[in-house]
């Protein structure tokens, strides 16, 4: 495995928390170095730049850029958010918590089960409007609509009214986007971009949007996933090669011919439907337990079969066409196949899936005995990870 600095280091079972490694996407953007002033993704956000009275362009309306315009509105001199295509924005409050609750928290640590628990369930609950349809589907969507009428001059209103069914898209969460972007100091620009220039942004229309300050919230390549990591697994085979037609895994964390390789948040995990440190702390456990049976000396190398994977894979596909995902738009979800790769099922079965091992569909194998004692990466019988 490659680190910063190109450090190389080795391990029998690495295991990858491969999406938030996706790298930021702001390349599409003409002119982005003849701007003259800073420019960033937020990613990488600059906190030397001074931001108070100046004019500051936030570029993109996903759940990053909103919570930036939500943030900053009324600490720039002027905030002009430039929108590509317009969000359905479920409101939910977001309270600062007092310092007597880090206090009562201190003394009784029982309470952060509690109010982990307090939060995952109703979000379960109405997890299930994504992947079938009924009232809660109905109930989600009423929501963001009338959230929506919350914007009280209709032009604005119009220009943030998206034209796909709520949830299709990731849906944004805030309960302040609205109150700033109808701020008499903040700007709403739907036109699309054309290119940047030195003193700020052109859009299509031929109209130049000065600003001191660039900001990009324009996500990242969701579908990269590890790389630009390059993953070898048994007989020389590429993870790119594989992933040629698309990511696919064996239960969001595994996949055949990649021996003792395990992923965080790998292909269709649940990342549209639940917070992904539940789906992360879910996937970690199983791993763990693969470990510990390599630990006991159970295998050496374990990997998904085919048959599985295709049987796996084909279960989810079946199962696509009940989500809001296939209702007509498009987002980041889908894949090359115009197909959402994502979990089409609850979170709560998903984390059942990975708390139940079924070993038939396991490759387990034990090292020749000429290999005994020698590590399985060595010996050129389990996956490799090594720097582009």
């Amino acid at each position: 495995m490659c680190l910063p600095g190109r450090r190389e280091i080795s391990c029998r079972l690495p295991d990858i928390g491969d999406r938030r490694a996706a790298p930021p996407e702001d390349s599409a953007i003409r002119g982005l170095d003849d701007f003259s002033g800073p420019v960033f993704h937020s990613a990488r956000w600059d906190h030397s730049v001074e931001l108070r009275s100046r004019r500051v362009a936030v570029i993109g309306t996903g759940s990053t850029g909103v919570q930036i315009v939500s943030r900053l509105a009324g600490t720039p001199a002027t905030l002009t958010l430039f929108q590509r295509t317009a969000q359905w924005v479920m409101p939910m409050p977001n309270p600062r918590y007092p310092r007597l609750t880090h206090r009562t928290h201190r003394a009784f640590p029982w309470l952060d089960h509690l109010g982990y628990h307090a939060y995952r369930v109703p979000m379960e609950f109405f997890s299930t409007a994504l992947v079938k349809p009924g009232w809660r589907r109905r109930l989600v969507a009423a929501l963001c609509r009338a959230n929506l009428r919350t914007v009280r001059d209709p032009q604005l209103r119009k220009a943030l009214t998206p034209n796909y069914m709520p949830m299709c898209k990731r849906l944004v969460i805030s309960g302040g986007f609205y109150r700033a972007i109808q701020r008499d100091d903040v700007e709403l620009v739907t036109a699309p971009i054309d290119h940047l220039e030195p003193r700020g942004i052109v859009t299509d229309d031929g109209v130049l949007h000065e600003a001191d300050v660039i900001v990009l919230a324009t996500g990242f390549d969701a579908h990269a996933y590890m790389r630009p990591m390059r993953v070898t697994g048994r007989d020389g085979i590429c993870l790119d090669e594989v992933w040629r037609d698309g990511p696919r895994a064996f239960e969001t964390v595994a996949m055949p011919g990649f021996p003792n390789f395990f992923m965080l948040l790998g292909p269709h995990s649940p990342v549209g439907n639940f917070p992904l440190t539940a789906v992360a702390e879910s996937q970690a456990n199983h791993i763990l337990r693969w470990i510990r049976r390599w630990q006991r000396r159970e295998f050496d190398t374990v990997e998904p079969t085919v048959p599985a994977t295709e049987a796996f894979n084909a279960t989810l596909t079946a199962a696509m066409p009940d989500t809001v995902w296939t209702t007509g738009c498009d987002s980041w979800y889908l894949g090359k196949n115009g197909l959402p790769e994502v979990w089409p099922f609850t979170p709560a079965k998903h984390r059942a899936m990975l708390a139940e091992t079924k070993l038939e569909n396991y490759d387990l194998r034990v090292a020749p005995p000429e290999l005994a004692g020698i590590d399985a990466t060595t010996a050129g019988y389990a996956s490799t990870m090594s720097c582009r």
